[in-house]
């Protein structure tokens, strides 16, 4: 997992041809101490003031996927291999598991056209008279396509509704991020393309654990993280407080299915257990 214990903010600053001093903030981390962070924060601060100074209308760039997400770590969940879950709380203020070795998928499909087959039948029916015959059962095509990759790998996996979509979860292997097989499994569910890179980047399966704000109606935080001064954490944590007062009332995903054997790898099952939890799986309430 690209995940780092300690963040913080530094400043930067460079001389352009002009003469115009040219002012960076950037952020730092690592995962050994606040003052490695700085450092990093500092010198990458240094390097963008240094090529905004050379290249005048130049923005600060940061390439995509070369370091861990800055989110401060809430918790973490251990098993006899070391550390095997991250929760953190994401740029929107949501928390999110990281999770080193068990699969979420996140599936974010198009809207299913309706099934004709019912309303046809409903039609012949009253056309000759006939009583109609019970309910045509619709089969949902995106659970029937999660099922038959399960059943291909021979994969036990539980299968949440979303707000958006669907969630899968691989109960019963292992499966590291950055391979091969895992991203060739992610798009064989239809796995969501941003999600899927994401995933190899990051170096972890991540899985939203709270709704997001707007769906509440909120905003989205009114600073980010790190925080550059102790007013700003204070605002901070003020939204914060109105956003899991405004969440209580929502669940992030709502059980569905499982599928294949249901085998679930007892490194696992304590995950599962927090994930539905915090996520108000079997709740029965509104999706955000």
């Amino acid at each position: 997992m690209k995940i780092a214990r300690y963040w913080t903010r530094a400043p930067g600053e460079a001389v352009n041809s002009q003469g115009a001093r040219i002012r960076v903030t950037a952020r730092g981390w690592s995962d050994d101490s606040l003052d490695s962070a700085r450092m990093r924060a500092r010198d990458t601060a240094l390097r963008v003031a240094q090529r905004i100074a050379a290249q005048p209308g130049a923005g600060p760039r940061y390439p995509y996927g070369d370091r861990p997400l800055p989110e401060p770590i809430l918790s973490e969940f251990r098993d006899e291999d070391g550390l095997s879950a991250v929760i953190t709380r994401n740029s929107y203020g949501a928390l999110v598991m990281n999770a080193d070795w068990m699969m979420f998928v996140d599936i974010d499909p198009e809207e299913p056209a309706p099934a004709p087959h019912a309303d046809l039948k409903s039609l012949f029916s009253g056309l000759f008279g006939k009583p109609a015959a019970s309910p045509v059962q619709v089969v949902d095509p995106v659970l029937d396509a999660i099922r038959k990759v399960a059943e291909r790998h021979r994969l036990s996996a539980r299968v949440y509704r979303t707000a958006a979509g669907y969630r899968v979860l691989i109960t019963d292997r292992r499966f590291h991020a950055k391979t091969a097989e895992a991203e060739a499994l992610l798009k064989e569910f239809a796995a969501d393309t941003l999600y899927v890179r994401l995933c190899r980047l990051q170096e972890c399966f991540r899985a939203r654990l709270s709704p997001k704000p707007w769906r509440l109606g909120m905003r989205q935080p009114p600073v980010e993280f790190p925080f550059e001064t102790s007013a700003d954490q204070a605002r901070y944590r003020d939204w914060e407080r109105e956003y899991e007062l405004q969440a209580a009332g929502h669940a992030t995903c709502a059980y569905k299915a499982s599928f294949g054997a249901g085998s679930v790898l007892p490194e696992f099952e304590a995950l599962i257990r927090f994930h539905d939890e915090k996520t108000k799986a079997t709740s029965g309430l509104p999706l955000a």
